[in-house]
């Protein structure tokens, strides 16, 4: 059996536990870089946002907060983008 090659992800253990805990899902984020080019920043909110929704929909206020705030930081990505 051959192992896949480790990718970097540009971030240190923790904070990709951390991701990991809240649905983060690194190969997605790399289906995204291959895939469609995206750049480095755009496919970890990309890829955070749909890991926030696809493990539990959002419930307390908190969440919906969190999700939210990751859909916004989603959509300044490409705004930013469309000003250029």
């Amino acid at each position: 059996m051959t192992d896949q090659p480790i990718h970097n992800l540009d971030m240190t253990d923790t904070e990709y536990a951390a991701l990991v805990s809240k649905g983060y899902d690194p190969t997605f984020e790399r289906g995204l870089l291959e895939v469609f080019g995206e750049d480095s920043a755009k496919a970890r909110k990309i890829t955070r946002f749909i890991g926030l929704l696809k493990t539990v929909s959002p419930e307390t206020d908190q969440e919906w907060k969190n999700a939210m705030g990751a859909w916004d930081d989603v959509c300044s990505q490409y705004d930013s983008n469309d000003s250029k």
